[in-house]
């Protein structure tokens, strides 16, 4: 018989081993993951007409071969991602190994049921956000400041659900009031959730009521309106220049806030052409290890009927980096304030201190 110190020996040996065949993914299981992914493209992607296209091209894909040597749970999901992307050209799709996320979301589910007391309804996966990472983050709020010639600016990294973030966005708001220029950065902005958007959005608005989007969502089936608040938490800021930073990082909830502005002729945007991914998305099992996020809804401007996806929003001032794009914002929204000065007759000093900061930043 082996003595302890040996099996010890012979299990550290084969530990790698053993890890890597419980990280193994079976060629069942890969044709099981796919045949689901059809089953839930086909009854909640947002273009009905490109469904039989997309699993065509999955079975295709996978009839190739291209799947059979890969073992590993993560590549995986990786390899139906990027085929997802290509075939549909929708950034929004990616599928996700994750069991211990599966696994959580359906106690979690469970323990909601029982104390709805409800019966079960059909097990559907959707994003929980803990409310202290969202504090941690500001709330998506990384900078407020005043630049040089009173013009606010506000870097907004992500929308966080309007009841968490409405305080934090009034206060923003009322820091800059007072300021005869706005850029909003959203060139780090990674989308989120409405209706944050067209709540900051509503500030740039009159107080009546307007159409700020429409979403057509394919499981419901339904078209749902979004609108600008007559409410808001401060005052409201209005007849000022307002410019918009985006950039190829700027995804979704981020692009839509800035397609919304530049189309109501409400800002400027300034940077490089967004990412383009304007569908919204939801979160759904596949499996015990797999869940996919999967575009269920596009957006109907009501000015252009249409959105922002594949084509991303295309700049007013196109610039080559973000920081180029905060100069040409600040000089841009300088230039017109200097302008207003020069037709009032008691401003000497602040215009001339105005001038000497544009030509500091004209030297950067």
């Amino acid at each position: 018989m082996l003595r302890f110190k040996q099996v010890l020996i012979i299990l550290l040996i084969l530990r790698p081993i053993l890890i890597y065949s419980q990280k193994s993914i079976s060629v069942s299981e890969k044709n099981i993951v796919i045949e689901k992914i059809k089953v839930l493209i086909d009854s909640n992607y947002v273009f009905n007409d490109k469904v039989e296209f997309i699993n065509n091209s999955l079975d295709s894909l996978n009839l190739t071969g291209k799947y059979n040597d890969i073992r590993d749970y993560k590549k995986f999901d990786k390899a139906l991602t990027d085929d997802l992307i290509e075939v549909t050209k929708d950034l929004h799709f990616k599928v996700r190994y994750h069991p211990e996320y599966v696994k959580n979301s359906r106690e979690q589910f469970n323990r909601q049921a029982a104390r709805d007391n409800e019966k079960k309804p059909e097990k559907k996966l959707r994003i929980d956000w803990d409310l202290w990472y969202a504090k941690k983050e500001n709330f998506g709020f990384e900078k407020v400041e005043i630049l040089g010639g009173n013009i606010g600016y506000i870097k907004y990294n992500f929308w966080y659900h309007l009841e968490w973030t409405k305080p934090t966005l009034d206060a923003t708001m009322k820091f800059i009031t007072n300021t005869d220029a706005l850029i909003i950065d959203l060139t780090e902005n990674g989308g989120g959730y409405s209706p944050t958007d067209s709540y900051l959005g509503s500030y740039f608005f009159d107080e009546e009521s307007i159409l700020w989007s429409s979403s057509y969502n394919r499981p419901k089936e339904e078209t749902e309106s979004g609108y600008t608040f007559e409410e808001v938490g401060g005052e409201r800021y209005l007849n000022k220049p307002i410019y918009i930073l985006v950039s190829e990082e700027t995804f979704s909830l981020g692009e839509k806030f800035a397609y919304c502005m530049k189309h109501f002729n409400k800002a400027t945007i300034v940077g490089q052409t967004s990412a383009g991914a304007a569908h919204g998305i939801d979160y759904i099992e596949v499996n015990d290890n797999f869940m996919i996020q999967l575009p269920i809804t596009h957006n109907i401007h009501p000015i252009t009927q249409t959105d922002w996806e594949g084509t991303g929003v295309i700049p007013n001032i196109t610039t080559s980096s973000n920081s180029e794009a905060i100069k040409t914002a600040h000089l841009n929204a300088l230039n017109i304030i200097i302008e207003s000065l020069r037709k009032q007759t008691v401003v000497g000093p602040i215009l001339k201190r105005y001038e000497k900061i544009k030509a500091v930043l004209n030297k950067r």
